[in-house]
């Protein structure tokens, strides 16, 4: 089967998105068939597989869902039609937006698949606009939401029959270390450094954890830091690492080390890959209360969940599980278990059984 996806976010960008495009890719390809990639050009480094990457017009980051996102532009039409029919799929990421998603809709003669990517408590573009995207949504031949809060958020614009297929995890990679960390005490933070993240409730929380335990430390790994303003007090500016980016091949070992992974993110949030990549890594998980993570987390089986925007719900948590080893243990085990069930090569699987299931015609 030859299969082409149709992102505007992909590597050098980092985020969900980009994993899962990547990893989907990897596991198609083992399987015998044909893909490739089509996508902005984008500036920067990180290009894993661009042997596969076809870039077309330019990108633009845009404000979007309290975080930021990307737009590609100086896309023609004639052109675009010529590479996205060579394909008997074109499976789209991302959501119905006036750039290469649309616009590959727009050309397309293949079968289409749309996997739909943010949550979001409503969107005015989409109300807007929604009549006249309309017309390109009847194109579209198979429906994914990554997770019920995505299907959620784009239903309520444009009902119908979506099939739930989450991220994954890359199992081979994260795999666990030292399953009970007792001489680490390292609180880990992933993620880009934004409002939307939640990372100040933690900085403010590590204050509390230190007065139980002096010698618990926070490290944040993601780009970012220097451009939001963090209010960090003297007390606790030495117990917090600031990492950069991290290359991906180095983020199992970062997440192996710690003794515990907090996500605090205030909303936006469909899924958190990082949550599955914690648990697969044997690293305990703290994270937000949000509709996103509760598609992930079940509280005190694989994790334990906390009122977003609350520092002191926060630091009791990471108290509880740093102090409790039977508590530690259990969550490390449930964890572990959790993230088997969202191995790549099983959700990868899924997504051929679907398209095979939209057109059994397909090779």
């Amino acid at each position: 089967m030859k299969i082409l996806f149709v992102t505007d976010i992909y590597y050098p960008h980092i985020g969900g998105v980009s994993e899962h495009i990547y990893h989907l890719a990897n596991e198609f390809e083992r399987r015998g068939h044909s893909v490739a990639i089509l996508t902005a050009n984008i500036q920067g480094d990180l290009r894993p597989d661009e042997n596969r990457v076809i870039r077309i017009g330019k990108s633009m980051i845009i404000p979007a869902n309290r975080s930021c996102s990307r737009v590609t532009y100086g896309v023609g039409s004639d052109n675009l039609s010529s590479i996205v029919n060579k394909y008997e799929v074109v499976h789209i990421h991302g959501t119905l937006a006036p750039t290469l998603p649309l616009l590959a809709l727009k050309v397309s003669r293949r079968v289409n698949i749309f996997t739909f990517h943010p949550t979001f408590e409503s969107s005015i573009p989409l109300m807007v606009f929604k009549r006249y995207l309309k017309n390109y949504f009847k194109r579209i031949h198979g429906k994914i939401a990554v997770s019920r809060t995505a299907y959620d958020s784009i239903a309520m614009y444009f009902p119908g029959v979506y099939r739930i297929i989450p991220n994954g995890v890359d199992t081979e990679r994260f795999t666990p270390g030292e399953l009970f960390k007792e001489s680490s005490k390292e609180i880990l933070f992933v993620g880009r450094i934004e409002p939307r993240k939640g990372l100040q409730f933690l900085i403010d929380a590590l204050l509390r954890v230190k007065e139980e335990i002096p010698e618990a430390s926070l490290t944040v790994a993601g780009g970012g830091y220097k451009k939001i303003k963090l209010k960090i007090l003297d007390k606790v500016k030495d117990s917090i690492r600031f990492l950069g980016f991290v290359n991906p091949k180095d983020l199992p070992e970062v997440f192996r080390k710690a003794a515990l992974f907090v996500s605090p993110a205030i909303s936006g949030e469909s899924f958190g890959i990082v949550l599955i990549e914690a648990m697969a890594s044997g690293t305990p998980v703290v994270a937000s209360d949000i509709p996103g993570y509760r598609c992930v987390i079940e509280n005190g089986v694989n994790g334990l969940l906390v009122p977003p925007s609350d520092s002191g719900e926060i630091a009791k948590a990471i108290i509880r599980v740093m102090k409790n080893k039977d508590l530690q243990e259990s969550l490390i085990g449930g964890g572990i278990s959790s993230a088997r069930e969202y191995s790549w090569r099983k959700v990868s699987q899924e997504v051929l059984d679907f398209y095979h299931e939209v057109d059994p015609s397909l090779s």
